[in-house]
């Protein structure tokens, strides 16, 4: 269809309905931008002016609402209050609108009203993740704990990402890790290791090891290393034995090789047959500068392997690895073996054997002596006891800084088949600060 214009005033009159819709959308499309502009400014008269601009926006009012109510210089309950009622009247099936409603209600003492609300939220998204965990949290507000603890699960079965928050709150309010793993946990494995992780912040051993039965017993697959950080506050606390059982069950777990030496040593994977996991009850090579670290299969003192230290020559290191921290028992006298090969160490300081509690490593401690220059596989022993409240022992290689002034250590050693057995029980009487060594050994 055409529609021809063809005197000059039609053409005038179409001109100008074209100039006053492009003014009213001009108009429109200033006070839209000047309205959001002020709804986001944090300056209450320009919020409320943005409300009042657009008064059939419910998502504004709800802003206002939520700045009057949690407002850092000022808090204005009943304000808020009526501003989620406007934002609930005109958006009615939004649950968020109907949450922030809910707790203003409770804020202002009437909590019935807030259930009402919260009820209203959760007929119109019963599967919302959100609004079942801020009703689970109300719930927990006034004390009614098993009927939160089942929102919160709901709440993390619909988003994961609720967990941590939610096995601290349940943790808070039952103060019972059984409970927490029943009634929040979904069964799997990361559930398990995040509420391992908790404990681990929390330093609670025990509570922990409950989770960690459960994890055990689910047969589920797991990396090991997520179980390093509560390993390490069991090492912290003197924890050997729990340390040491869930280590040998978390290797069974993770499938990974778990034989334990056939000499009865404490010290696991002592030959580095089995690549170094820096973690746990297994060894520990944190980087370190001069030094650079690998396996040798082609110079080993006994298995298919040694581990080997190349030093660069470049630096006077403060040596403390490979480490290992093993669980021992008190007042039993153990007895230290190990192999260093040497090439071309450098300096008068050089490498050698050191063990001692971390927990009172001023009175209990054995060193050998130490190795430079170049040596074949030397054997390097020694005894220690443990005293009454020694659980564990760190063994590892140490090398002290030189105090010559050409103190810059070079050259290569190679370490292999250590091992630290139990060879007797001493009684009571022994003193927690007994070290006893083999003839030409030293200690410091």
């Amino acid at each position: 269809m055409e529609f021809r214009l063809e005197s000059v005033s039609s053409r005038i009159a179409l001109l100008a309905i074209c100039a006053l819709v492009t003014v009213v959308f001009c108009y429109e499309a200033v006070r839209l931008e000047l309205a959001e502009h002020r709804i986001w400014s944090d300056d209450l008269a320009k919020m409320q002016s943005a409300a009042e601009l657009e008064p059939g926006y419910a998502e504004y009012w709800d802003r206002l609402g939520r700045f009057l109510q949690f407002g850092l210089d000022e808090q204005n309950f009943p304000d808020a209050l009526r501003n989620y009622e406007k934002a609930v009247k005109i958006s009615p099936l939004t649950a968020r609108y109907w949450i922030d409603l809910a707790i203003a209600h409770e804020n202002l003492g009437d909590t019935e009203q807030a259930r009402k609300d919260f009820d209203e939220a959760r007929n119109d998204y019963p599967g919302s993740a959100e609004v079942r965990w801020e009703y689970a949290n109300f719930l927990l507000r006034h004390g009614q704990v098993p009927e939160a603890l089942r929102e919160m699960h709901t709440a993390v079965q619909e988003d994961a990402a609720l967990l941590p928050l939610a096995i601290n709150r349940a943790w808070r309010a039952t103060n019972d890790p059984d409970q927490v793993a029943d009634a929040i946990l979904p069964h799997t494995a990361s559930a398990y290791i995040e509420a391992l992780n908790f404990f681990a912040g929390e330093e609670d051993v025990n509570s922990g090891l409950k989770i960690w039965r459960r994890l055990a017993d689910s047969h589920q697959p797991f990396g090991i290393e997520s179980l390093f950080p509560f390993l390490d506050v069991a090492i912290q606390q003197n924890r050997g034995a729990d340390g040491r059982r869930m280590w040998l069950e978390a290797r069974v777990a993770c499938g990974l090789p778990h034989d334990t030496p056939s000499n009865g040593s404490v010290i696991l994977n002592g030959g580095f047959e089995r690549d170094i996991l820096n973690g746990g009850f297994d060894w520990r090579m944190p980087s370190s500068w001069g030094m650079t670290a690998d396996y040798d299969t082609s110079v080993h003192h006994g298995g298919q392997r040694s581990l080997r230290l190349d030093f660069g020559g470049g630096m006077n290191i403060d040596l403390g690895q490979p480490l290992q921290f093993v669980a021992v028992d008190p007042l039993r006298r153990y007895h230290l073996d190990g192999f260093i090969r040497t090439e071309n160490i450098t300096t008068e300081s050089g490498v050698r054997l050191y063990v001692f509690d971390p927990h009172h490593p001023d009175k209990l401690y054995l060193q050998t002596d130490d190795l430079t220059g170049t040596h074949d596989w030397t054997e390097l022993q020694g005894n220690i006891t443990t005293g009454p409240d020694t659980r564990i022992l760190q063994v590892e290689i140490r090398r002290i800084p030189s105090r010559m002034f050409e103190n810059k250590l070079g050259g290569t050693a190679w370490i292999d088949d250590m091992s630290l057995v139990p060879v007797a029980d001493v009684g009571t009487s022994a003193s927690s600060t007994s070290v006893a060594i083999t003839p030409g050994q030293a200690i410091r």
